[in-house]
């Protein structure tokens, strides 16, 4: 059995690891910082299993090419967890200049998703979007996907976390029929760094309601489950917290929504990856 991991070196990452290591055969860990995540594996009983990949989610060029390195090495992925992810002030965009939150929690995942998709099939693969309850304060994105409109760290987050749900629904959609099952889940609200690249005024709103936030090891048990379980347990498609189905917002079950977004992260991948001019993406920019 053999999994992918995002965003393993801390926090809920790091606690789904420990619990899964004994679990896999193999764990691929795509890292942004190899050094620190080198120095974090040392500790491990079973370190041998694990495969650092060089990535970055918010580049796209990186994303491929950490994606051809796991398939150079294993033909089967059995579980994906997209779990990295982050808090950034509106319009802060990436090296390629797309928008930081959009490009980190969803676009670059999307990307691996693509990209890893013959092994992921081939593995029947379970694929796990860790989203949040902010998808609800979410508003209807209408053109605006890449969020170049966004003038605050918390409606972009709220807008990316619905899009991790919307990808979970669209990716049934179109593979379930290929052995491919998907979920994405709340962790809960963890005490971790997560938001210390957010704006000021979130970062003080973090630091505040920290005071009710749970344990990193509490926040991965969702992910954990989502992993484990067997699948008639599980309903595909579906959206999780505290290790059970959960009801998720109007916007989050619109179905056109979910594949006019599949449609613009298409577009948008062709287009940072030099494979579609620039007025071929404005032209289908959030077409609804």
């Amino acid at each position: 059995m053999n999994l992918v991991l995002t965003g393993s070196t801390s926090g809920i990452g790091w606690e789904t690891l420990l619990a899964l290591l004994p679990q896999f055969d193999r764990i691929f860990l795509p890292v942004r910082n190899i050094p620190k995540a080198e120095k974090l594996i040392q500790t491990l009983a079973e370190k041998e299993k694990i495969v650092l990949i060089p990535m970055d989610l918010s580049l796209m060029a990186e994303v491929k090419k950490g994606a051809e390195i796991i398939l150079s090495q294993t033909q089967e992925i059995h579980v994906l967890i997209n779990n990295a992810g982050g808090m950034y002030p509106g319009g802060k965009r990436s090296k390629e200049g797309i928008d930081l939150s959009f490009a980190t929690n969803h676009l670059g995942h999307f990307l691996l998703v693509q990209e890893l998709l013959p092994a992921l099939i081939k593995g029947k693969a379970r694929v796990i979007q860790v989203s949040s309850e902010a998808h609800r304060i979410a508003q209807h994105p209408g053109k605006d996907f890449s969020l170049k409109k966004s003038s605050n760290t918390l409606s972009a987050y709220a807008s990316v976390k619905l899009f991790n749900i919307l990808f979970t629904k669209q990716l049934v959609n179109n593979y379930a029929s290929d052995g491919l099952t998907s979920y994405a889940l709340h962790p809960g609200a963890v005490r971790t760094a997560f938001g210390s690249e957010a704006s000021t005024w979130a970062k003080g709103l973090i630091a505040f309601t920290k005071l009710f936030f749970i344990s990193p090891k509490a926040g991965a048990a969702t992910s954990i489950f989502l992993a484990t379980a067997p699948a008639k347990s599980l309903k595909n498609g579906s959206y999780y917290k505290n290790k059970k189905l959960s009801i998720t917002s109007t916007l989050a079950k619109d179905s056109k929504l979910a594949q006019a977004l599949w449609n613009f992260s298409m577009e948008e991948i062709d287009r940072v990856l030099g494979n579609a001019s620039p007025d071929k993406q404005e032209e289908n920019d959030g077409i609804l």
